[in-house]
């Protein structure tokens, strides 16, 4: 049931890769992150954006709502659509569903998955236990690739239930018709204002490490200078002064 379920979702999304599913899809998100997040824009432009997804005349999931009620083509204006459908069918239907089929059907060959929860005949154990040579098991018991095609039947309701994108708009049009804005930032300058940020230990504290880089550095050139005098007497050139001073 598992993998049945995880094909047909990646047959879903592979199948509607257009831009339109993809711009429906961003336009949820973007609706769910103005739910969430609306608190920290103004007023104006909460309402703004709410507007623009929850209109009723011609807000996104209205417009949306209504651009899905399209009459379907009919064979008596393109006759070539049963070719299509047929084509298409096969394409993405039937070759998937025989592929995979086989491939459960040799990985798990002899598995009985489930029973029915009601009584069968005995003519119905060739059709539902394929692959089990065991003539003493009820019949009512399925095996894995009978059970994998019963998915097939069974997994579209599903589907629709999940994937039903007209469902997800009026979800997120019903949440968003709840929301109320909230400014979380309406109190910001004040509590910033009433903070001790301690600038005045933080310039304390950098004032010291200034002051005490400049006075190691003086040392520093009084050392040089004072290592410079000492060599003065000596006639060497100035490369060995300089290499007996980092000595």
């Amino acid at each position: 049931v598992i993998i049945a379920f995880f094909i047909g979702m990646i047959h879903h999304y592979v199948s509607s890769c257009c831009r339109e599913r993809v711009s429906e899809s961003q336009v949820l998100i973007q609706s769910r992150v103005l739910r969430e997040n609306g608190k920290y824009i103004p007023k104006q432009s909460f309402l703004t954006q709410k507007y623009y997804f929850n209109n009723p005349e011609d807000g996104f999931f209205q417009k949306k709502k209504t651009k899905r009620k399209v009459v379907p083509p009919s064979l008596v204006t393109d006759p070539t659509m049963l070719t299509g459908m047929m084509k298409g069918n096969v394409t993405t239907n039937v070759l998937p569903m025989i592929l995979i089929g086989g491939w459960i059907n040799m990985t798990f060959s002899g598995f009985v998955t489930s029973k029915v929860p009601f009584p069968l005949t005995l003519c119905f154990q060739p059709v539902l236990q394929q692959g089990i040579e065991f003539l003493a098991l009820h019949a009512s018991s399925v095996s894995s690739a009978p059970r994998y095609f019963l998915n097939g039947f069974g997994l579209p309701s599903i589907y629709s239930l999940i994937l039903d994108t007209n469902k997800a708009f009026k979800t997120e049009w019903e949440a968003l018709e709840l929301m109320d804005h909230q400014w979380a930032l309406d109190d910001v300058k004040e509590e910033l204002m009433a903070k001790d940020l301690h600038f005045e230990g933080m310039f304390k504290e950098v004032l010291q490490t200034s002051i005490s880089y400049n006075i190691l550095t003086i040392f520093q050139y009084l050392f040089i200078y004072s290592a410079f005098i000492s060599f003065e007497n000596e006639k060497l050139p100035t490369y060995s002064k300089v290499k007996r001073i980092l000595q």
